[in-house]
């Protein structure tokens, strides 16, 4: 057990009162003797029990997070967005790290809450719709990067359809019209993707072709194989995301084709790994600095006011291309 606040009042010679009143940051107590209490507690190691605090000031400052896939560059930058403007806006995040399993997420959210955050921010939950509606029941919550319809649960996403849009606007212009789509699998973020894929090659007159994946580079390495099996390759290629991408490209090249002459890739999420100098892959950016200040803007507004009415932003994407992308073969 470390030190406690009776350790730091005897080190210091002064009234547990007078600690209590330090490490709530009072202003009825004189800089000399603030000086004095804070050196005690630097000598003795003391951290503030910000649980037994929140108790005591009847206020929660902690943010329940829970990230989808901690492997994933994006939800790394998705993440640092978050906790930027929640530690300004005074909130501190306890972090559950999710591996890609929906069944775990559920417990997860479970152990976030024992906790006794104020708030939860979902990170594109992969969890089942009625999973998701019992977590969000249970604390202020703000789902990010996934469409939902829940009572009382803000969300803060992509335009999906407006980021399909930019992707197939641009394709056709460079010729394509058999446009294939590796998808994130069956969960509620790559659903919505995939929908607005299908909506847009329908308002552009061009029938989708869909291959199921999921959002890893294996979803992607196998989506490539099915498509290198079938009676024709698709001139271009639109990833669910920019590891499903990577994992394509490589099969691609393994079978001795060119990217982008032979075909083309367009991955989602512009991540780190769409940058590298040896993928240099034309990919979806997401304005993931909009997220966090958005996300918790919203989160705390339903945390002052549970019934207030639900609200959703959309964030627009901008299409990055780079050298993946090219006319499409004739």
């Amino acid at each position: 057990m470390g030190p406690t606040q009776e350790d730091v009042a005897k080190r210091a010679n002064v009234s547990r009162a007078l600690v209590s009143l330090v490490m709530r940051d009072s202003p009825k107590v004189s800089a000399e003797r603030r000086t004095k209490v804070l050196q005690a507690a630097e000598e003795l190691g003391y951290r503030p029990n910000a649980f037994a605090r929140s108790l005591a000031s009847k206020r929660v400052t902690t943010i329940g997070v829970l990230v989808n896939d901690v492997t994933n560059p994006y939800f790394g930058a998705l993440y640092a967005s978050l906790a930027k403007a929640a530690d300004a806006a005074g909130y501190a995040v306890l972090t559950a790290p999710g591996t890609r399993q929906a069944r775990r997420e559920e417990a997860l959210v479970n152990t976030l809450l024992e906790h006794r955050v104020a708030g939860l921010a979902l990170l594109s939950p992969l969890m089942s719709g009625p999973a998701l509606k019992a977590v969000c029941a249970a604390s202020p919550t703000v789902v990010i990067g996934r469409e939902t319809t829940i009572n009382q649960v803000d969300v803060v996403t992509t335009d999906e359809n407006q980021a399909a849009e930019s992707v197939i606007r641009r394709l056709t212009e460079l010729g394509h019209r058999d446009i294939a789509h590796i998808n994130g699998g069956s969960n509620g973020p790559a659903r919505d993707r995939a929908s607005a894929y299908r909506k847009v090659m329908a308002d552009f007159g061009l029938a989708p072709r869909e291959i199921n994946g999921a959002f890893t580079e294996k979803g992607g390495q196998l989506g490539a194989q099915a498509l290198l099996a079938s009676a024709q390759l698709p001139t271009a290629i639109m990833a669910a995301n920019d590891l499903i991408a990577v994992g394509v490209m490589g099969v691609l090249r393994s079978a001795g084709l060119t990217i982008p002459d032979d075909i083309s890739v367009v991955g989602y999420d512009n991540s780190q790994i769409a940058q590298l100098d040896l993928v240099q892959l034309t990919s979806v950016h997401q304005s993931i600095e909009q997220f966090g200040p958005a996300a918790i803007e919203a989160l705390i507004r339903r945390i002052e006011d549970p019934d207030r009415l639900r609200s959703v932003r959309r964030i627009e994407t901008r299409l990055v291309e780079r050298t993946t992308l090219a006319a499409a073969r004739t």
